[in-house]
């Protein structure tokens, strides 16, 4: 009895070597088919899964740009008209009359005219200066814009007495000269031996001058300043207007 415990843990002892000894591959192929198929669990069938099929659109070419319109040709430059005769006549004609009209207005404005200084003046009468070196160097000054007695002339008064009023006024303005210089505006042609000018001794005008005190009368269309003085020299009864 001890005997057959003995071989059958021997028996066993071999089996569980085995086990442990050989692969798992050898161990099924001894146990055979049988095995193989109690140990693998059955694998159920499944319907073959289907592939879903998405058709994709070919990418759509790019839409061309439209052409560009071909430039047109430059236009032909166009023949110059001829100018009509009228115009050109009116356009003469208009230059023409504007020149006439600057000429005229050049004729019509004075130009600045030249003063001259004299000295040692001589005075012939109220409205007569001599200057220069006598005889033939002599300059001979007619007072613009008065009219004066000779240096001889005689004067009536209100009561019918004469008395030298030429003389008078040419003493009186050889006073008020005495040896200053006597500044003239020269006539447009220059300086000649006989000419009239507004002359005046330092700063004040002859012919002003002789109207205010009497020895001297405006010329006609004479400026309003000399008449101004013409009326003064009357209301105080100056000079050729003095009374008795």
């Amino acid at each position: 009895m001890k005997t057959l415990s003995l071989l059958f843990s021997l028996l066993l002892g071999i089996a569980v070597l085995l086990i442990f000894v050989q692969p798992w591959g050898a161990l099924v192929k001894m146990l055979g088919p049988t095995a193989t198929r109690e140990a693998a669990p059955a694998k159920p069938l499944t319907p073959p899964e289907r592939t879903a099929t998405v058709e994709i659109a070919p990418p759509k070419p790019p839409e061309a740009a439209p052409p560009e319109p071909a430039p047109s040709p430059p236009e032909a430059p166009k023949a110059a008209e001829p100018a009509d005769p009228k115009t050109h006549m009116l356009a003469a004609q208009k230059a023409e009359a504007e020149r006439n009209a600057a000429l005229q207005q050049e004729a019509a404005t004075p130009l600045p005219r030249e003063t001259k200084r004299y000295f040692k003046v001589r005075v012939r009468d109220a409205g007569t200066l001599e200057a220069g070196l006598l005889p033939t160097g002599t300059v001979v000054i007619r007072l613009e814009g008065i009219d004066a007695r000779e240096a001889d002339e005689t004067c009536k008064k209100e009561g019918g007495k004469s008395w030298p009023c030429g003389a008078k006024a040419r003493a009186a303005l050889t006073l008020f000269i005495r040896s200053r210089a006597v500044t003239c505006t020269l006539p447009q042609g220059g300086e000649t031996k006989d000419f009239a000018a507004r002359c005046s001794v330092m700063g004040q005008d002859l012919s002003t001058w002789l109207v205010r005190q009497g020895w001297a009368t405006p010329q006609k269309g004479a400026e309003p300043d000399l008449a101004k003085a013409l009326e003064a020299a009357k209301t105080e009864r100056l000079g050729l207007w003095q009374s008795d």
